[in-house]
């Protein structure tokens, strides 16, 4: 699928969705929240402890619950996301945040400018043909040591690409086995410092996964 074909579906998707996704988000699930707001929180803590000055992008921010919660925990955070309804949306919780409508494939930000990226369920969405693409992009903006978070379903029986279609309720995704991502990552510049795996809620419901991620310095940096 070409890039274009594939941010205009997943834009379109999500702005006819827009709303209820953000009912289902505020409504959340305990145990999965808790467990996903510690992952979260440990980004934070590397980006507060390697003491850069940069903001950090909450890359596919939805409705803005996690650059929200950056902001809370005293990070410079801003969001960006494809659909321009999610962006209003999470402009209407924080008016005082800035959020952008844009493209992960196209961060529009200077070379090692961003001190780190938190993917939070973004990812999902784009065709495996295409992450080579974000994740170069993701690697040219975060500075060396920068923290990358991602989020993503997961699952266990994928081929050898590892990963197999997902058919989500909002927009067609794809689940990936943890280790074929955390392989994607480090061949683009990130290393994994750690992962969680969560249950699925309910029957039927993929695991989720966490990959916490850290910049490659090479040599140059």
């Amino acid at each position: 699928m070409g890039e274009n074909e594939a941010l205009d579906r997943t834009r379109r998707d999500y702005d006819e969705v827009a709303e209820l996704y953000d009912e289902m988000v505020r409504q959340g699930n305990e145990l999965t929240d808790a467990l996903s707001t510690a992952m979260v929180n440990a980004f934070a803590d590397l980006v507060r402890a390697g003491g850069s000055a940069a903001a950090v992008v909450d890359a596919g921010c939805g409705p803005g619950q996690w650059t929200d919660h950056l902001d809370r925990a005293g990070i410079q955070a801003y969001g960006v996301d494809l659909s321009p309804a999610m962006v209003a949306i999470a402009r209407r919780y924080r008016p005082d945040l800035r959020y952008e409508v844009g493209s992960m494939l196209h961060l529009g930000v200077g070379d090692e400018s961003i001190a780190g990226i938190l993917a939070h369920f973004s990812l999902i969405h784009t065709p495996p043909d295409l992450l080579p693409r974000v994740l170069t992009e993701f690697a040219r903006v975060v500075e060396p040591g920068g923290p990358l978070l991602v989020g993503v379903q997961v699952t266990d029986n994928a081929d050898t690409n590892g990963w197999v279609p997902y058919d989500h309720k909002a927009s067609p995704a794809y689940l990936w086995t943890l280790d074929a991502l955390a392989g994607q990552l480090h061949e683009h510049r990130f290393a994994e410092l750690g992962r969680l795996r969560i249950v699925g809620p309910v029957p039927g419901k993929p695991p989720a996964g966490y990959l916490l991620t850290r910049r490659i310095a090479t040599e140059g940096d």
